[in-house]
């Protein structure tokens, strides 16, 4: 029992260090960003939006009006929308929209490549493809505001190479206030880590809803070569080996005017499936984030089972187990606050002690399906984490060809 709590007392004292790195970190970008001057408007680059689009019928009117309304010079922009073996109405409708709009490029993808994850490997034909000095990427199922180009187009400053941006939760479809607030809160704080991680030039997660860099630097660099096979990860492990073979400075895009909201999890089915595949690309990461997860994990993993010997009558744990809690929730509560305040997101941390009380048992659930349990991801279904053939891409229906 001593040794546990000793090992739990360690556990803890490395994830509020952790936390007070990212604190430090966040502050640091935001006086980084401070005293750098905006890119003037007739200084802006040549822009090419990229989008994979699988059976995407549903989501696509609105995001090519919403690619439509951008606030940028037309004769600087290009959007490319790659059509990966979709089998509903998503070819006729990029057909169709490719008519209207004459900064619109359509790309078709018909089968699988093996070693070549599906999403990589449409994101890859259409940077290679694109004219644009910076590549712009968000998803399908997003609604980018008419400022969102243009903002993320001005980060670029003091050898910039690659721009992060943050993408709050739309609900299309409502769900009770209490789960909207505390699955809005949940990804908010991916988006918090992932800022203050910027502040110190190692940005840990990122999203492919909202991620910009030079395409100069992508092709240099091999693009998606060393992580190509991992079925996710073309935004968090691609920033990683970015960061590890210094491509050059990260920025984010703190204006709220660069913040593109995407689409939440309409059902439990797609919230299962979504996080079991963020938490999927544990083991690509690089050694030292892996030991922070890991001791995060562990340190999560044993609050979750202590609050169970609580509820089954262990109630000497109870002091411990509430200490231990209490103390990782107000720092969590204190670097929320902090990020919160700037991206004006301060109404979220209503929703922090709901989602606080159930935080561990989370963390410990999906950590484990990540690395044992299987997912769907746009009709797809994978039981591994990276794909070596054909045979571990498991489509469901078969792929409909385009001439």
């Amino acid at each position: 029992m001593q040794f546990l709590l000793v090992f739990v007392v360690i556990l803890l004292t490395i994830y509020i260090l952790c936390l007070i790195g990212l604190m430090g970190g966040f502050a640091r970008l935001r006086q980084r960003l401070r005293h750098l001057p905006l890119n003037s408007e007739a200084a802006l680059p040549l822009v090419s939006v990229v989008v994979a689009a699988r059976n995407e019928a549903h989501n696509l009117p609105r995001l090519l009006s919403c690619l439509a309304a951008q606030d940028y010079p037309r004769e600087k922009y290009e959007v490319i929308i790659v059509d990966d073996r979709s089998t509903d109405a998503t070819n006729e409708i990029l057909a169709s929209a490719a008519h209207r709009y004459d900064f619109l490029k359509v790309l078709h993808v018909n089968d699988i490549l093996p070693g070549f994850a599906p999403k990589k490997r449409a994101l890859d034909l259409g940077i290679r493809t694109a004219r644009g000095e910076i590549i712009l990427l968000t998803d399908a199922d997003c609604s980018p505001p008419p400022t969102w180009t243009k903002e993320m187009a001005r980060a670029y400053r003091d050898k910039t190479n690659i721009v992060l941006g943050y993408s709050p939760y739309r609900f299309d479809v409502p769900l009770p206030r209490l789960v909207e607030g505390m699955l809005a809160l949940d990804y908010f704080s991916t988006a918090a880590v992932a800022a203050a991680s910027t502040g110190w030039q190692h940005p840990l997660p990122a999203t492919g809803t909202n991620l910009s860099y030079r395409r100069e630097s992508f092709l240099a660099h091999g693009g998606f070569e060393k992580i190509k096979h991992w079925i996710s990860g073309d935004d968090d492990l691609f920033v990683h080996n970015a960061a590890a073979e210094g491509w050059g400075r990260f920025a984010y895009a703190l204006t709220r005017e660069a913040f593109v909201p995407a689409a939440g999890p309409t059902s439990f089915r797609q919230f299962f499936h979504q996080r079991t595949r963020y938490a999927s690309k544990g083991k690509g990461y690089a050694p030292w984030v892996t030991f922070l997860l890991v001791a995060v994990y562990l340190l999560n993993v044993l609050i979750a089972g202590s609050t169970f010997a609580v509820l089954a009558g262990y109630v000497e744990l109870f002091v411990p187990l509430v200490s231990v809690w209490g103390i990782k929730s107000a720092v969590e509560l204190l670097f929320l606050f902090q990020v919160a305040s700037v991206f004006g997101e301060r109404k979220l941390l209503w929703f922090f002690l709901p989602t606080a009380l159930l935080h561990s048992i989370y963390v410990s659930v999906f950590g484990l399906l990540g690395l044992i349990g299987t997912f769907k991801w746009k009709g797809d279904a994978y039981e591994k984490r990276t794909v070596e053939s054909t045979s571990e891409v498991l489509t469901q229906p078969p792929p409909r060809s385009f001439v």
